[in-house]
């Protein structure tokens, strides 16, 4: 590893190689590079420097996408990878296979280290051009003079050791390799002008010691579409981490050059509308990553990913993927395949589907067509858990398949895997990628409640999630049952229920469970004294006692024909027993106050009398 001691900080250590000496006006990326007079630089820097930014260098044009990403190792070591896509009829293809790209690491903007990253065999690469067989030996990969763009696919990598944990870790490549090139795009490409220098960035928060890989790309960078075709792309990201991710369409990055202005779009073009296509033919889903359109014009248009990573709902890390989508003058119809048939979970469009968390099993089949009648060939990336797509009778005209998961102790969320559809069309072979989605969520039931009045029991109305018919309904006060209805085929059901506290169950027949407490009160308001009493010893009706409910504060005054109040009370338990200073009260009738205030806040006061019976 190359550590990183320039003035200049973080540029290239390739630059050290050459012995002229020129004066020049120093201009780099200001989210980079610090600014540095020039009269500080070492000579050497300066003498390298001429050499990338003058005219005698190669500014290589043949790039059509990139991936980079990272992977964690052990410990605080992590291999950063980068995927090339080389145009094969590109100025400077043969450079991919000679040179190696150089990498810098940096803790938010110091300088840690810069190194080359190694080539992954076969250091010729691998040819991915989206063709039928028939076109192979046509591809500028084969015969440069070929009439069908060419694409090969490069890989390299290198393992580094981190200093430790840091909430702001970047890897970035600014399109510099250890050879006499710079990484160019290709000069073909119809939404920005100049192409400019590719440059890419990945960043990992690992403050917390959440070790993190970035997710996997599992499509190549280079689709290849036939103009005014329905189109379905997406790149495939598959997480080893099981982490969230959010996809977002970016401006593309422009690497170190003073040849060319900072990348820009085309007028009508930008980052996030990156594609020529008809009215209302474009979708993107931050979600998925999923990308459909339907492209009016031939072009080559350069689009770009950023994938963000959350694990608990804090970010942990991005990584980006550069590409190009290529659309020639075909008539190739693209095959494609949606949801039907699905049990254990509903149909919520034609690529997802939902269902609710439990222990059950979700299946549906995904059969696709071909509208020319081509052969389809299925492939499937990013399954979750233990799921499984089945799939018979692949790369024929009517392949078919089954998506089944046994969902034992599986978390709510959205869980999404990808398949893509290669035909068998000439030249061009249609290659769709379409994101499907489980998604579980966790069921919810709404209770109405009525309560209690002075006569009446409450009632309860129970409704289930939608879509959970038949289910089974089960009322309990603490361990006691009160119902248990089975088999109900509406949304809703309900009872009455006495003043209380209750658990409602609710189980569908997928084994699907909710539940939620109600509490049954009394909405009777009512306050009275008996019209008389008898305290004569023969164990019936022997005290003054206050009834009524909802009672939170209360006053009551007993008075006999001398105005002489002979019982008093604030507590509504507390009865008058018909003695006054010890002594059995005569009997007769005697007049009361009673006065207080309801639970609700209502004032209440009572006037009248009682007689005291012996």
């Amino acid at each position: 590893m190359i550590p990183v001691k320039y003035g200049l900080a973080g540029f290239s250590p390739i630059l050290n190689r050459h012995i002229s000496y020129f004066s020049l006006t120093l201009v780099t990326p200001q989210y980079l590079f610090n600014t540095v007079p020039i009269m500080q630089l070492h000579k050497p820097l300066v003498i390298a420097l001429l050499f990338i930014l003058s005219a005698g260098s190669s500014f290589a044009t043949h790039f059509y996408g990139v991936d980079m990403f990272y992977t964690h190792v052990a410990g605080n070591v992590y291999r950063v990878s980068l995927v090339a896509y080389g145009d094969c009829s590109g100025q400077q293809f043969l450079s991919f296979a000679t040179t190696r790209p150089l990498i810098y690491i940096k803790k938010g903007n110091a300088a840690f280290a810069a190194d080359y990253l190694d080539h992954e065999p076969p250091v010729e690469g691998v040819e991915v051009t989206p063709v039928c067989p028939a076109e192979l030996s046509h591809t500028t990969c084969v015969d440069p003079a070929g009439t069908v763009p060419g694409v090969k696919r490069f890989v390299y990598s290198k393992e580094f050791t981190l200093s430790g944990p840091a909430p702001d870790w970047r890897f970035i490549f600014l399109g510099e390799t250890d050879g006499n090139t710079i990484a160019g795009r290709s000069n073909s490409l119809t939404n920005v002008s100049p192409a400019g220098v590719i440059s890419m960035e990945a960043t990992l928060n690992n403050a917390n010691d959440s070790n993190n890989s970035s997710p996997v790309y599992t499509t190549i960078a280079t689709p290849f579409y036939c103009v005014n075709k329905p189109t379905n792309f997406n790149p495939g990201a598959v997480d080893a981490d099981g982490d969230s991710l959010v996809y977002e369409l970016v401006p593309a990055l422009n690497g170190v050059t003073t040849a060319t202005p900072p990348l820009a779009y085309v007028s009508g073009f930008t980052g996030s509308n990156p594609l020529d296509v008809n009215p209302g033919a474009f979708r993107f889903s931050t979600k998925t990553g999923q990308l459909n359109f339907t492209p009016r014009s031939i072009q080559r248009s350069l689009v770009v990913y950023r994938v963000y990573e959350y694990r608990k709902g804090v970010l942990v890390g991005t990584s980006m993927r550069e590409m190009t989508v290529v659309v020639m003058p075909c008539n190739n119809n693209p095959p494609a395949g949606y949801i039907t048939n699905a049990a254990g979970a509903d149909i919520v469009d034609s690529v997802t589907v939902s269902t609710c968390k439990s222990d059950h099993e979700v299946a549906f089949d995904i059969n696709p067509t071909d509208a020319d009648g081509h052969m389809i060939k299925m492939e499937v990336n990013g399954l979750p858990g233990n799921s499984r797509l089945d799939i018979t009778a692949n790369s024929t005209t009517k392949p078919l398949s089954r998506f089944s998961w046994s969902m034992v102790n599986v978390p709510e969320g959205d869980y999404t895997f990808f398949v893509t559809y290669t035909d068998n069309g000439c030249p061009i072979a249609s290659r769709q990628v379409q994101a499907y989605t489980v998604r579980i969520v966790a069921g919810s039931i709404l209770c109405k409640i009525t309560n209690a009045g002075c006569v009446n029991q409450g009632f309860v109305h129970v409704t289930a999630p939608p879509d959970w018919l038949p289910w089974n309904c089960k009322v309990s006060a603490g361990t006691a049952p009160v119902y248990d209805k089975n088999g109900i085929n509406s949304e809703s059901w309900g009872d009455s229920l006495a003043k209380g506290q209750y658990k409602i169950e609710v189980v569908n027949h997928l084994g699907c469970k909710a539940d939620t407490t109600v509490g049954i009160i009394s909405d009777c308001y009512i306050v009275d004294l008996p019209t008389a009493f008898s305290p004569n010893g023969d164990g019936a009706n022997e005290m003054l006692l206050l009834k009524g409910t909802n009672i939170k504060e209360m006053l009551l005054r007993v008075y006999n024909r001398w105005g002489q109040i002979v019982f008093e009370t604030q507590d509504r338990n507390i009865g008058w027993d018909g003695k006054y200073r010890g002594q059995d009260a005569p009997a007769e009738a005697y007049a009361y106050v009673l006065s207080g205030v309801f639970t609700n806040g209502q004032v209440f006061q009572k006037e009248g009398n009682i007689t005291l019976l012996r």
